[in-house]
């Protein structure tokens, strides 16, 4: 009976102690498991936390050399010798003999004023002056006879040369109440009508002197290639008109002030048509080429950033690899692609390009590629 009654006993225990070490067994690949998530979720959380706090860039070095780049601009096609004709007296304009575009040869009479008021004016000088010329004739009789005084004559003297030069006053106002051609040329431009009340100095023709083919352009440029021009420097002319066509020019002057509304210095091109018809007005492009090179850093135009005006920025890469700074420039002329800068990277070897426009000077960075 003892022996019937343990078998039970020990079976329970076995039963017993398997269950709980089945319970231990599947605790502890729980805890493996979740301790091997965790591992991969903080290594996957470090990831992404590196990837978002350090910017990807690329370098890019930065190139140093003397350059000869052309300056372009642009201005109307003149004549070197173009004049304003006016009268020198107001008046009543009589007859304008010419319209606009009519050729015209050096002396040929272009205008005139009425003449009724300015005859007058001559007139009443020559009579003043033939009274003065009499008073001082008798004063100086008298004064031989001791009836006059020197004070008298000298005063009658006095009064006959003022008017002398009133005559001549209104006889050279009267010269200029008609308009002359001062050269052969073509007239470009008319103001008034027969008819019309002139002022003094107003302008009632602009004549040239297209007939000799002395063709210039006129364009302003900025200090920064201004300095650069010199005389005689090669220049290339394109125009609306002969758009297939480029004419050739010479730089002939290159003024020493700037323009008090623009702020820019005025350049004189004169233009070889040769056998091309233009006219004054024109729109013309011009590229020159000086003739002496300057020293540039050139970097990609992806680089600048923050630009106004000449001054933009750059960023370089810090001593450590992994910061950067932002650095000020003076930017002369973009081309190609690239800024030629004249200020600002003396002591720099190489500049960052992709990356630039997201970057700040607390940004953390890592190099992708040069």
């Amino acid at each position: 009976m003892r022996e019937v009654f343990r078998e039970p006993l020990i079976y329970k225990f076995k039963k017993t102690y398997m269950k709980k070490s089945f319970i231990f067994f599947f605790l502890m690949l729980t805890i493996g498991l979740v301790s091997s998530c965790g591992k991969k979720e903080t290594a996957s959380t470090t990831k992404t936390f590196i990837d978002e706090s350090a910017i990807a860039i690329k370098l890019t070095a930065v190139e140093v050399g003397d350059y000869n780049l052309p300056i372009a601009s642009s201005g109307l096609i003149s004549t070197e010798t173009e004049s304003r004709l006016s009268f020198k007296v107001p008046g009543i304009i009589t007859r304008i003999f010419v319209k606009e575009g009519d050729a015209i040869m050096k002396g040929q009479l272009l205008a005139s004023l009425d003449l009724t008021e300015i005859d007058a004016q001559v007139s009443q000088a020559k009579n003043s002056l033939d009274k003065s010329k009499r008073d001082v004739d008798r004063s100086q009789r008298l004064l031989k006879d001791s009836a006059a005084t020197l004070e008298q004559f000298q005063n009658l003297q006095t009064t006959y040369n003022v008017a002398q030069e009133s005559y001549r006053i209104a006889s050279f106002n009267k010269q200029f109440s008609t308009i002359h051609a001062l050269s052969s040329g073509r007239v470009i431009k008319k103001f008034a009508n027969e008819g019309e009340l002139a002022s003094a100095g107003s302008p009632i023709l602009i004549v040239n002197t297209a007939l000799q083919n002395d063709w210039i352009v006129k364009v302003g440029l900025p200090d920064v290639d201004w300095v650069r021009v010199r005389k005689n420097d090669k220049v290339k002319i394109t125009t609306d008109a002969y758009s297939e066509v480029e004419l050739s020019g010479v730089v002939i002057a290159v003024n020493e002030g700037a323009e008090l509304v623009t702020g820019l210095y005025q350049v004189e091109i004169k233009v070889n048509p040769g056998n091309r018809k233009l006219a004054s007005g024109l729109f013309a492009k011009v590229t020159i080429t000086p003739t002496g090179a300057s020293k540039f850093w050139s970097v990609p135009i992806e680089s600048i950033v923050e630009g106004q005006g000449k001054m933009a920025h750059v960023f370089v890469l810090s001593e450590n690899q992994k910061k950067v700074k932002k650095i000020k420039v003076e930017v002369a002329y973009l081309e190609n692609k690239k800024a030629f800068i004249t200020k600002g990277l003396e002591d720099v070897k190489e500049v960052i390009t992709a990356g630039s426009a997201f970057l700040t000077e607390n940004s953390t960075v890592t190099v992708t590629q040069k």
